[in-house]
């Protein structure tokens, strides 16, 4: 593991600074305005610094955010700008829950959410590369506030999981055949481990817990 940055996570690090999992297909580009759901300990905004990106993180870990500001403040080789990170979980409806991070031992701690739509108000622009990982309420943009998300969001990447109580796998089915009959946009499917499944997913669905689909929106470019 690099060892530049503070409390990363093996696992994770692994994910997007080797891996690179959320590029296999359309990447980050200069100047692009990234939003990060899921931002968790910046892993994604010091993967892409060096392009000049405008970048919007979001996280329900105050825990996980302290070690991203950690890493911000300890950066020597970059002016750090044009990054915002909002403590907040994203949902349906405005409420407060406690939210405990995986990554820390540390109590549970209150939170409030942020709807998809007012997020996209406050963002009040295009978003160049949506990157996403939320555990299932992937669903607020990709099944609920679909035109939105097609209006306003030009590349996209995440992780789509099959197991998350908040979005039952036959639901998750119908939304991913849903953007497989969307002509406007074009797509990839992998494996967590880096193999496009595009093809080949459609045949053996059953068979996983969670993919990566990364895609843009061609209307936008």
């Amino acid at each position: 593991m690099n060892n530049i940055y503070l409390n990363l996570d093996d696992g994770v690090y692994d994910e997007v600074f080797v891996r690179d999992q959320y590029q296999f297909f359309q990447k980050v580009e200069s100047g692009d305005l990234v939003v990060d759901l899921g931002c968790s300990k910046g892993y994604f905004y010091f993967k892409n610094k060096d392009k000049n990106i405008k970048y919007i993180g979001v996280d329900s870990s105050i825990d996980c955010i302290n070690d991203f500001y950690l890493n911000l403040n300890n950066e020597k080789d970059v002016l750090v700008k044009n990054v915002f990170v909002i403590n907040a979980f994203l949902d349906g409806r405005y409420n407060i829950c406690d939210f405990k991070s995986i990554f820390h031992d540390a109590e549970a701690k209150k939170v409030s959410s942020i709807t998809f739509n007012d997020l996209v108000s406050f963002v009040g622009r295009r978003i160049d590369f949506l990157k996403f990982d939320i555990e299932g309420y992937e669903k607020l943009f990709l099944e609920e506030n679909y035109d939105l998300f097609k209006s306003r969001v030009r590349k996209f990447s995440g992780e789509i999981h099959f197991i998350a109580e908040a979005f039952p796998r036959q639901k998750v089915y119908k939304m991913l055949e849903k953007l497989k009959n969307d002509l406007d946009l074009e797509f990839k499917l992998y494996s967590v481990d880096g193999y496009d499944i595009t093809n080949s997913f459609w045949n053996n669905i059953g068979y996983y817990t969670e993919i990566i689909i990364n895609g843009y929106n061609q209307r936008l470019f």
